[in-house]
């Protein structure tokens, strides 16, 4: 493994052979950099390098986010176009909860290659409860526009509002995250 170095300034960590004249996360120069030691097994450090749970993260978020935007286009229009969108919103619907679950379950592994337990964190329980609430939302949905259907306001308006209610729980899980972003990671 190549030998690392850290800025002081804003903590990028790089291999000490593509270190040029100065950081290239913050610019300041290039003797801000200090020799680095990885607290982590290179094992654990492959398992992250893969960013698997960052990528499962955003896909569902901008999924709800497409839902809400083809469920209040739908309502701009009329006739054939407004069944696209409509139609458009119900196969969606039925994909988001494998999204969610899917998210989720990276979740909790990259909770575990990263604390090692996801148990102990106060963070972390909280973001496992609130991936638990957005998966309800996203297995609601589904049965609201499959069986209720989205032809009328009420029911439109029930798809819309559990579609908020899962980009709501998404803004948590990303303020969550973003809060142990910066947390050191245990051990080898």
């Amino acid at each position: 493994m190549a030998k690392l170095v850290r800025c002081k300034v804003c903590g990028y960590v790089m291999p000490e052979g593509k270190l040029k004249d100065k950081c290239p996360a913050c610019g300041v120069a290039a003797k801000a950099f200090e020799p680095y030691e990885d607290p982590l097994s290179e094992k654990r450090r492959r398992a992250l390098a893969l960013d698997l749970h960052p990528i499962a993260v955003h896909f569902p978020t901008a999924f709800v986010v497409s839902l809400i935007v083809i469920f209040i286009v739908g309502l701009l229009f009329t006739g054939r176009a407004a069944e696209l969108f409509l139609c458009a919103g119900r196969l969606m619907a039925l994909f988001l909860p494998l999204v969610v679950i899917a998210a989720f379950l990276l979740g909790v592994k990259d909770g575990r290659v990263r604390f090692r337990s996801v148990g102990r964190s106060e963070i972390l329980k909280k973001k496992v409860l609130f991936g638990l609430l957005y998966f309800l939302f996203a297995l609601a949905l589904p049965l609201v526009v499959w069986l209720w259907g989205v032809d009328g306001a009420a029911p439109l308006a029930v798809a819309l509002a559990l579609s908020v209610a899962g980009l709501a729980c998404n803004v948590v899980l990303s303020l969550l995250g973003t809060a142990v972003l910066t947390a050191a990671m245990i051990g080898k």
